[in-house]
């Protein structure tokens, strides 16, 4: 492809918004004035940029720059992310006005709101007027999940979703997601078409990265970057067989294939996981086997035989471990001995239904079906052998997404890929600590 070319494709799947500024602050009090600005002057879209900048800057968990990002979002046309700040808000016992004041209409306006209604005292003088008031009342009222939400009010507050970026492009069928920190791009993949698409993190520029004509991709089911080696790898099935995809991160170039030994038999590899040392693991669901590629191997080995169960992703870790999520749980993969066991988990710890999991700080960072049409966010936490699931932390308990393979960590932050409004896209993220 041209220089020429490749700028006309770019041009032609550039955003359907105008570019937003890009954020000069450094400092939370100077970003969180710089915002307060751009809301005097309604420049809403600035004003949420700029909010978030100072929540992204300043004191974790603060509460006032949590309710001026509540504001930003509301009045920027994100009235959900803004009830989910206010809940948030709630949890933490900090109140606000945002039951009576007009900023919130469009909050106060969606279904959702009268489930989770904070009511206030009517606000006194305080200069401002965005002073944090009196002690809230979290009303639930009856209705599915009543119990739950409640129980949830009153747990410490953990980290909070928000949203990295939005953009809009013909509409596709999500799997898997990655984020190239070094050239602050998100890669995206879409199943049936058999392409990936490129999303700048800045312009929000959207353009093809690869497709099936130039890699030979069959329908994409994962893919995962190694950043020390630079490359992106991409697992997915048909057209003849199941493949291992190594491309170029930089350029998306192809650079090799693999595929399991005719003596495998028949295989469907469904994600792809690295380390830190740039060994590859390939999950094949159809043949339950755990696959490795070596660094500097040009041949993929058996690295464990596992039950006969619906597995769905692998996540290597330190140890010579791997856990591979199935539906009904976790299996604890010993590399040494390839035997499969499954991860003991203790009272409430419920692990089923596990569609994505990935290892991060010695816990287990996954997107987990509910059982009711939903996903949500969660970390494991495991005794010091491993060998144990010893409690469960929901990171965000709603995920708005359509494919749950499209979620990766990256530099210490889990994104994921949630549906927006019509062809909007909004690529979401949770700070791990």
């Amino acid at each position: 492809m041209t220089p020429l070319h490749v700028v006309f494709f770019v041009i032609s799947f550039h955003v359907q918004e105008s570019p937003r500024p890009r954020l000069d602050c450094r400092e939370w009090p100077e970003c969180r004035q710089l915002a307060l600005d751009a809301a005097a002057r309604q420049d809403y879209e600035t004003f949420h940029d700029l909010a978030w900048r100072a929540v992204q800057t300043g004191p974790r968990n603060d509460p006032a720059l949590m309710y001026l990002l509540a504001r930003a979002q509301s009045l920027s046309g994100r009235p959900a992310d803004a009830l989910v700040m206010l809940q948030r808000l709630a949890r933490m016992g900090a109140p606000n006005d945002a039951a009576i004041h007009e900023e919130f209409r469009r909050v106060r306006a969606l279904p959702a709101w009268s489930e989770f209604e904070v009511v206030l005292a009517p606000p006194a003088d305080s200069g401002s007027g965005r002073a944090l008031r009196a002690e809230p009342r979290v009303e639930a009222k009856a209705g599915p999940g009543v119990e739950a939400m409640r129980a949830e009010s009153r747990a410490p507050a953990g980290p909070v979703p928000a949203e990295s970026l939005r953009f809009t492009t013909t509409p596709f069928t999500p799997a898997g997601l990655a984020y190239d920190a070094v050239s602050r791009r998100f890669i995206v993949g879409d199943r049936r078409a058999r392409k990936l698409s490129v999303v700048d993190e800045f312009s929000r520029h959207v353009a093809n990265f690869a497709s099936a004509q130039s890699t030979g991709f069959g329908e994409i089911a994962a893919l995962e970057i190694d950043p020390r080696l630079g490359n992106l790898w991409v697992v997915s099935a048909g057209d003849p067989q199941t493949t291992l995809h190594k491309l170029q991160l930089v350029s998306g170039r192809a650079l090799e294939r693999y595929v399991p030994a005719a003596r495998f038999g028949g295989a469907r590899f469904a994600d792809v996981a690295t380390t830190p040392g740039s060994t590859v693991f390939v999950l094949d669901s159809a043949g339950h086997r755990l696959f490795r590629l070596r660094a500097n191997t040009q041949e993929l080995e058996l690295a464990a035989t596992l039950p006969d169960l619906h597995a769905t992703s692998v996540a290597p870790a330190a140890n010579a471990v791997a856990y591979v999520a199935h539906d009904r749980g976790i299996l604890l993969v010993d590399l040494a001995s390839r035997a499969a066991t499954p991860l003991t988990s203790a009272t409430g710890v419920e692990l089923a239904g596990i569609a994505r999991v990935r290892w991060h700080k010695g816990s287990l960072i996954a997107v987990q079906h509910t059982g009711v049409g939903t996903y949500r966010a969660i970390r494991v936490a495991l005794d010091r052998t491993g060998r144990k699931a010893t409690g469960l932390e929901v990171l965000d308990r709603e995920l708005a997404t359509t494919d749950p393979t499209a979620a990766a960590i990256a530099g210490g932050v889990l994104y994921y890929l949630a549906s927006g409004d019509g062809s909007e896209l909004i690529v979401r993220k949770v700070t791990l600590h």
